[in-house]
């Protein structure tokens, strides 16, 4: 009986995990476009969100970055495109009314105060 308990709690288990996984994934296709930042500095910051989990990040001066993301939850994992190690793991709030929210993307002073970004969809 413990066995099958057991069993019965495995598979609940591996069912969450397959949906969460399914409602990330889909946020993650959702996402495909370009956004711009509105708060706090307006047109400071453009976001360019592609296929296989690529990322463009263009600052104000033209600057380009390359990244890879991943939607975890609350969190936005983003790594450098050309595989260089690090991975920064950033507060990420899910589109709502064709604006998401992100944990700061630049240094902040002090360093532990966290700034969120609020970006609009533009294309």
């Amino acid at each position: 009986m413990n066995r099958a308990a057991i069993l019965k709690t495995l598979l609940i288990l591996v069912l969450f995990a397959s949906i969460s996984c399914d409602k990330d994934e889909q946020l993650e296709g959702s996402l495909s476009g370009e956004w711009s930042e509105v708060e706090p500095v307006r047109d400071r910051t453009t976001l360019i969100f592609t296929s296989g989990n690529r990322l463009t990040r263009i600052d104000g001066e033209g600057n380009e970055e390359y990244l890879k993301y991943e939607i975890k939850d609350d969190s936005i994992l983003l790594s450098l495109a050309s595989g260089q190690e690090g991975t920064s793991e950033l507060f990420f709030q899910k589109p709502e009314q064709g604006r998401l929210r992100i944990g700061n993307l630049y240094p902040s002073i002090p360093e532990n105060q966290e700034v969120i970004l609020v970006f609009e969809r533009v294309k």
